[in-house]
Formats: C-alpha cells, structure tokens, sequence
C-alpha cells in the first residue's frame, strides 16, 4: 500500500520547502524513532525508581528489599537498570535488555533446582536460605501505557512540526 500526498503552493517557496521538508523526514524517520526510543528506555528506567510496572501497579516487594530495609526490588547491583537500552533506525524502535534474568522478572515464574538438587540463596544481613524452587512474581518494567502513548504521539508531533518550520530539525 502506498499514499501520495501532492501539494502545491506556487509563489509561497517558504510553504513548499517545509512540506518538502515534511517529505524528506516520512523517507527518513529514524530521528523520531530514535526520539521514542529514548522515550520508551527514560520510562523503562523511571519504572524502577516508582517499584511500579507500566500499568502502575506497584512491584511486590522482593524479600531481599522486604529483609534490608530501605533496599528496592529489581535494584540490588542495578545491573538490570543499566542495561536499558534502546535501539532505532527507519524502519521503527525497541528498548529492553539482553540480561538473561530479565525475563523471569518481567513475567514471573517458578525456578527449579536442576537434577533434583536445592538452590541456596544469601540473606541479607548474613545466613542463607536452602529450597528446592523459588516462584518470582511478574514484576513488569517494559511496556507501554496511556500516558507513555500520548508522550510518543507528541514526539512524532514535535518532530514533524521541527521539520515543517526547519528549525535544526531533521530532513
């Protein structure tokens, strides 16, 4: 499928550069996805800040956090909150992390000793705990909600009125 938008403005040069302008940046929009990228890894890591997932429900606490006090969940070396990243270019946008124990936070699950052994864990504070399975629960931090949804459309906005005006914009 494709669209064709012809518009012209003979005499007014100001009104066909902008929309020339516009034209260019539809061909190469990686600047607004790079915007909304930067976006979506700020939102990702404020997620961690609030202990709260995209739909605002607030993160059980971790027993660790639960243990130590003032401790965060998600948050003992930040390891997981560093490695947000993000990654754009023309065709579209992601953000997330290639830690491997993301996943397990970010939907939950149950973790099994292998070979029928036990996994032993240090508490805080000193002393360990031995199990045979631990069930994390689903501590979302990627995503997108409402307000994240309206803070994208603004950036597209901004982005196409920048290269409308040429005010340093792209395009």
């Amino acid at each position: 499928m494709s669209v064709l938008i012809e518009a012209r403005a003979d005499g007014l040069q100001g009104l066909q550069a902008g929309l020339a302008r516009m034209a260019a940046l539809g061909q190469r929009p990686r600047p607004i996805w790079d915007a909304i990228g930067q976006y979506g890894e700020s939102s990702t890591r404020l997620r961690f800040k609030n202990q709260a997932g995209p739909d605002g429900q607030r993160w059980k606490p971790s027993r660790r956090a639960q243990i130590s006090g003032p401790g965060r969940t998600l948050i003992m070396k930040a390891r997981l909150l560093r490695s947000i990243t993000h990654r754009a270019d023309n065709s579209g946008t992601s953000w997330g992390t290639n830690v491997i124990y993301a996943g397990i936070h970010q939907f939950g699950g149950t973790i099994k000793a292998k070979g029928g052994g036990a996994l032993r864990f240090r508490l805080p504070g000193g002393g360990f705990v031995t199990v045979k399975k631990v069930t994390i629960p689903a501590r979302p931090f990627i995503g997108v909600n409402a307000d994240d949804g309206r803070e994208m459309l603004a950036l597209t906005n901004d982005a196409i009125d920048v290269a409308a005006r040429n005010r340093g914009g792209a395009a």
